[in-house]
């Protein structure tokens, strides 16, 4: 599947509704992880931006596989 046979499954553009010369896009992401990305693509020569975009195509194709992490428990002596 490419971006172009995904643009297909959108819903076509309606006439009379105000455009934007631009598209906005925000994502919040922990510092921690943000920061792994930006090593990662450091070393692969390439943008984060550039790195983000591979890593979602490559998930919206289901070619990578979201993974959770087991949730560990902090004890803190009893104490809230």
């Amino acid at each position: 599947m490419t971006i172009e046979e995904t643009l297909d499954e959108l819903p076509p553009i309606q006439p009379g509704l105000a455009k934007t010369s631009y598209r906005q896009f925000q994502l919040r992401i922990p510092t921690q992880i943000f920061l792994q990305l930006e090593i990662e693509a450091a070393k692969r020569g390439m943008t984060s931006y550039k790195l983000g975009a591979v890593i979602l195509g490559m998930y919206l194709t289901g070619k990578l596989q979201l993974v959770k992490k087991p949730e560990t428990k902090t004890n803190n002596g009893g104490q809230d």
